[in-house]
């Protein structure tokens, strides 16, 4: 994978996210599957995961030093994600506010020069390229996309 696949994959995100602005409001909070999240706390989990890759990764990568160690608390981010987005937020302004950061985050990762993707980063205890970096960053927005997708199609397909 390359820069610019990288970029591409990383900004359809947000176009996909565009077109669920029609989802029902009763669709957007029901559960992908028995337990799960609803497609408005997938769209806040990508913020929130967004928002820490602008503030604890790529400066780092910028700088072309290794990542902080510091511990992070998955569960309470994914569920303040969870919580932002039963606050009382619109449909439309969380996929805004959305759309916003992943431009953001494409931007800084745009400014990436093109050779260190191939070159290897420090991420704990384990070393890794920057290609491989993103590229497992953009199969975990590829999965909940795929979830949500199915869901909706299976729900239009008892109707």
């Amino acid at each position: 994978m390359n820069k610019q696949t990288i970029l591409s994959e990383k900004a359809s995100v947000a176009h996909w996210a565009e077109n669920k602005k029609s989802i029902s409001n009763h669709k957007w909070f029901a559960p992908l599957k028995e337990g799960s999240w609803g497609t408005g706390d997938v769209i806040s989990h990508f913020i929130v995961w967004d928002e820490f890759l602008l503030e604890h990764r790529l400066p780092y990568i910028m700088n072309h030093e290794p990542f902080p160690a510091f511990k992070i608390d998955v569960q309470k981010m994914n569920q303040d994600a969870s919580d932002y987005a039963r606050a009382g937020i619109s449909k439309e302004q969380l996929i805004d506010e959305f759309t916003s950061i992943r431009s953001k985050l494409v931007q800084m990762i745009n400014s990436i020069p093109e050779e260190r993707f191939d070159s290897m980063h420090q991420i704990g205890s384990r070393s890794l390229t920057l290609n491989d970096y993103f590229m497992g960053l953009i199969e975990h927005d590829q999965k909940h996309m795929q979830e949500i997708d199915d869901f909706l199609n299976d729900d239009e397909m008892k109707q």
